[in-house]
């Protein structure tokens, strides 16, 4: 890191940083106000700023997501430029860009890489299927805009798949912000609750066709029972499927030894800001490739591709991303 650009980065960044509370302070209030009383995602937000501050900053184009970060119930264009313009201002004047919004290129990775590393290890997931599968499946999509980007005139089946409310919100916002979603099917369905397969089929998917399930940022927040249905389910599709996913460590999640006040304080920020809860983790000790795979194949898939934030077997090790695919 060349420090002079870091300084310089960090003197423009605390220069303008009234606005980018200002525009986080708007954010929650809306959010609090208007997106949570409509059971509208709130976690789906994490994930789509880091995205449109990439995008700002130029490491990831994703001109949707941020159109999008406009018409999204908790925010609007006044609060996407607060919240995302300081720090691109700081960027192009420094030339530094924070590891946060850099996709990652050493291992192990690290606890400030999580999101960085998350968007890549999906978007290299996504780009790696695209040539082999038949169709898409975004399951639990929020405001992810892949199927507006990267899959743009891709000639298959696009499926979005989320909660009723959340995905109302969404084809709102895409429609306030000129988006074209012609080529996208939209399907609502809750995980607990309803079989997000026999919703998929009754709206025009083919269990038949290999496919490519994107699943980020969701099973952390659901229970055990649905995720190990999801993969059975998953394990039941054409040979040549895939599914990808993101996880936290079950030793996290149950706040086991040393992740005790660490998983205290990240529970109570997510039910304090979302109104959200974590509920599920993978082992990731002793060692979280092992694990990981033991759980994908007693689920009746096999373990494609696996990476990590943290170092295998340390304390470190809190979050993980698999790939996995039809046996």
């Amino acid at each position: 890191m060349n420090v002079g650009r870091f300084l310089v980065f960090l003197f423009v960044e605390l220069l303008l940083a009234p606005l980018s509370l200002v525009g986080m302070i708007a954010f929650l209030v809306k959010l609090k106000l208007d997106n949570q009383p409509k059971g509208i995602s709130g976690t789906a937000y994490e994930p789509h700023w880091m995205r449109v501050l990439a995008h700002c900053v130029g490491t990831r184009s994703d001109e949707c997501a941020y159109r999008l970060s406009q018409a999204l119930p908790a925010s609007s264009a006044l609060i996407t430029n607060l919240v995302a313009q300081p720090t691109a201002i700081a960027a192009r004047i420094s030339g530094y860009v924070p590891t946060l919004l850099s996709r990652p290129d050493k291992r192990p990775l690290s606890i400030m890489s999580m999101m960085g590393s998350r968007t890549a290890f999906f978007d290299d997931a996504l780009e790696n299927a695209q040539g082999d599968v038949q169709q898409v499946v975004i399951l639990g999509s929020g405001w992810d805009t892949r199927a507006y980007e990267a899959l743009r005139g891709w000639p298959n089946a696009i499926f979005e798949v989320d909660l009723p409310a959340t995905l109302e919100a969404k084809i709102n916002a895409l429609d306030n912000a000129g988006i074209d979603r012609t080529h996208v099917t939209y399907v609502a369905t809750d995980f607990d609750q309803t079989n997000w397969l026999a919703a998929l089929q009754a709206d025009g998917f083919d269990p038949d066709l290999r496919t490519f399930i994107l699943w980020e940022g969701v099973t952390m927040y659901v229970s055990e029972d649905a995720i190990r249905a999801t993969l059975t389910d998953v394990a039941g599709l054409a040979p040549g499927s895939r599914i990808a996913f993101d996880y936290f460590s079950r030793e996290f999640i149950n706040g086991e030894g040393r992740y005790r006040m660490l998983a205290a304080y990240a529970k109570f920020a997510i039910k304090l800001t979302y109104n959200e809860q974590f509920v599920f983790g993978v082992p990731m000790q002793p060692i979280a490739n092992d694990a990981i795979a033991e759980f994908i194949f007693a689920n009746g898939l096999a373990i494609d591709r696996f990476d990590m934030v943290g170092e295998d077997g340390g304390w470190s090790a809190v979050y993980g991303f698999a790939s996995a695919r039809t046996k």
